[in-house]
């Protein structure tokens, strides 16, 4: 229709890739009285006329030159006999905007009662804008509705391997919280059981937070699973996750920081590792004081071998561990104010001594509610508390 209504040589469309910053010929409709025409390679780089296109908001127009040829051979362009219009295909606005390809015109051919080369004009540009905006809303709409569905099936399995509930460990009182800021998150808390029959209290944080994100981190929770099920040392376990990961995450140039605290029943010493993760919060009662564990350890994807080492904590009845995501501390109110390392201190230690691990959960997610006032994040939030407790206690 579109090369019927314009009276032109050839039009292509192209199909953008950006992740191979390439073009794929989806379709290349010519006319049948032309004769042989010449191919345009299959998959077409992003350079050339072609990058201009896909960069504009307007019709690009480019004239061949006399006995001359444009761009590269194999290259839509370098086909043209005398001029080429290109108009990018997108769906969105603003920010929003994808580019989705772009649609080509070559060669305006001779009508009837006219002879010889004829520019593409006004008319030409109205109707390739106008197939190329209807294009970008079907192909959009399309793209649409197949992400929905991805990120559906993404939300489900992030459902699934989040805990239901706390593991219960005698001589520790243990809850936790996840709240995701988009449709899926890259943050991850668990409850891991070591070889030696420890209990592992691990918490993650994936840069991004999109559907590649929540795929980095079930993958991750797969084989940190895998690990523990077969090592002892937490140190150990994360050692191994940095080097099976190490590949895919500076492939997809994505990091990631993780902590974790084993705990063993009616054992007050617990030994505590960090990938690069926020420090550890530690909450005294017998100073009531809240102590900050620092973590200057590498963050998982950095290295394949960072020689991670942990440390042991002991603690006493009242104590309290505050593992936490930076989506808290990072966000912001009507100020743009952080609510920030101190406050979250300041908010611990007013709850610690007289809550369960869930009341101090719902407390931090309370203060920060507040805090934000229906303001919204940009990142996710997932804290966990680990209070230690008289051994068959849980207050």
């Amino acid at each position: 229709a579109c090369h019927r209504a314009t009276e032109v040589r050839r039009v292509v469309y192209l199909g953008y890739d950006p992740a191979r910053s390439t073009c794929a010929v989806v379709a290349d409709f010519q006319s049948d009285t032309d004769g042989p025409s010449e191919e345009i390679d299959a998959s077409v780089p992003v350079e050339g006329f072609v990058a201009d296109v896909l960069r504009s908001d307007d019709v690009t127009i480019r004239d061949v030159p006399g006995n001359g040829r444009l761009g590269e051979s194999g290259s839509p362009e370098h086909v043209a006999r005398s001029q080429i219009l290109g108009v990018p295909i997108t769906y969105g606005q603003g920010d929003k905007r994808v580019v989705l390809g772009a649609l080509l015109l070559l060669d305006k051919q001779a009508g009837y009662a006219r002879s010889g080369p004829q520019r593409l004009g006004n008319e030409e540009v109205q109707v390739a804008v106008s197939f190329a905006a209807i294009l970008g809303a079907v192909l959009g709409a399309r793209r649409t509705a197949e992400l929905d569905k991805e990120l559906t099936m993404a939300q489900a399995i992030q459902r699934q391997i989040l805990p239901a509930k706390a593991v219960e460990v005698p001589g520790f009182d243990l809850a936790a919280v996840y709240r995701a800021c988009g449709a899926v998150g890259g943050d991850y808390f668990d409850y891991v059981p070591l070889a030696d029959g420890r209990q592992m209290v691990v918490i993650a944080d994936v840069s991004g937070h999109n559907l590649a994100s929540g795929m980095m981190m079930v993958s991750a929770r797969a084989m940190l699973r895998t690990l523990a099920s077969v090592r002892s040392e937490p140190a150990r376990v994360f050692d191994q996750l940095a080097a099976s990961m190490y590949e895919d995450l500076t492939r997809t140039e994505r990091f990631l920081t993780a902590a974790a605290v084993a705990v063993r029943a009616g054992d007050r010493s617990v030994e505590y590792v960090s990938a690069g993760h926020n420090d550890l919060l530690v909450y005294r009662a017998a100073t009531d004081r809240v102590e900050s564990v620092a973590s200057d350890s590498t963050i998982l994807g950095f290295l394949a071998d960072p020689g991670y080492e942990s440390r042991r904590i002991e603690l006493a009845p009242g104590d309290c561990l505050l593992l936490f995501i930076d989506g808290i501390t990072e966000a912001m109110d009507e100020n743009e104010e952080m609510f920030g390392d101190d406050r979250l201190a300041a908010v611990l230690a007013q709850l610690a001594p007289n809550r369960n691990a869930k009341g101090i959960v719902d407390g931090l997610m309370h203060e920060f509610d507040r805090f934000r006032r229906g303001r919204m994040g940009l990142d996710d939030v997932t804290v966990v508390v680990i209070r230690c407790v008289e051994q068959g206690g849980a207050g």
